[in-house]
């Protein structure tokens, strides 16, 4: 039987951990040896919904065997992925970001433009006409709606609400109420450290000649994040000469009013922001109305200023 470790990106959100825990059931169903595994320390977004759900956290992962194979789930980029990868242990890749990976041989890779991977997997399931149990229902669904930000990221598609209600269908849950649950555990910073509030959902990009650094953190309460604001700067600093980072921004995302506040730790990065974003700026920070997704609203628009 062929071995599998399914794996999100470090600095995991839920989208990446439910993802890898239902791809881990969809393999296992195709006859595939699977084990869904984590890169790094998990939200307490994700802590509820798996608790909630009464399903255990993927373990830490730290090597990987030499009959085991990989397949990478919501990212494919080198610079994501955990720091013991050797890549020609890749045999899959499902995701729905931009592709990156480069391989020495064939691989199986299916990316689209969608909300979620969470909903890519959901399509797998009902490709291959196998039963979703309602917990397994529930995971996908909890994944759609973080990454979609219960559907009012412009990510959003048809096709992410058509899946979401079809999933309900098994679910039976009050998608409201549940939502509701999921972004006050997204929101609290119990337990939460400075640095884990700029490394939870941190991602490295290479644009151009140029290593870039974008934290995000997402929430019903900014005001409980920006009162943080001076602990946060110096935390990116430190982060950035450490890494050797070229730049470095951090969004804190309001969830219900839709917009973010863009954190500026130097000169380089008030210039780019300035020239790309035309935000309105005041005391470190850029106000950008209506920006909510790093994916379709920051990174494409950095990674073409930073790539000429």
């Amino acid at each position: 039987m062929k071995k599998v470790v399914i794996v999100g990106h470090k600095n995991p959100d839920t989208d990446s951990i439910v993802s890898a825990i239902a791809v881990q059931e969809l393999l296992s169903a195709l006859g595939f040896e699977a084990q869904a595994r984590r890169a790094g320390e998990t939200n307490n977004e994700t802590k509820f919904i798996l608790n909630d759900l009464c399903i255990a956290m993927p373990e830490l992962i730290t090597s990987v065997n030499d009959d085991e194979s990989i397949v990478l789930v919501d990212h494919n980029e080198q610079s994501q992925s955990f720091d013991q990868l050797d890549f020609s242990k890749v045999s899959q890749v499902i995701d729905h970001h931009k592709l990156s990976i480069k391989t020495e041989n064939p691989i199986y890779c299916r990316v689209e433009p969608i909300g979620s991977t969470a909903s890519l997997v959901a399509k797998m399931f009902f490709e291959n006409k196998l039963e979703i149990a309602p917990a397994t229902a529930k995971l996908l669904m909890s994944g759609i709606l973080s990454d979609t930000l219960n559907m009012t990221s412009p990510t959003t598609t048809p096709e992410d609400r058509a899946l979401l209600d079809e999933l309900n269908k098994t679910a039976k849950i009050d998608v409201d109420s549940f939502v509701a649950e999921m972004f006050k555990a997204k929101s609290s910073l119990a337990g939460i450290s400075i640095e884990d509030i700029i490394r939870i959902d941190y991602k490295t990009f290479e644009m151009g000649k140029h290593s870039v650094g974008i934290g995000t953190w997402e929430t019903t309460l900014p005001e409980s994040v920006n009162e943080k604001k001076d602990e946060i700067m110096q935390a990116l600093i430190h982060e950035k000469e450490a890494v050797k980072m070229d730049y470095i921004f951090f969004m804190v995302v309001d969830i219900l009013k839709q917009n973010c506040q863009m954190y500026l730790v130097g000169e380089k990065e008030s210039e780019l922001a300035k020239e790309i974003f035309a935000g309105k700026t005041e005391d470190g920070m850029m106000f950008l109305p209506g920006v909510v997704s790093r994916k379709k609203q920051i990174v494409p628009q950095l990674t073409e200023a930073l790539s000429k």
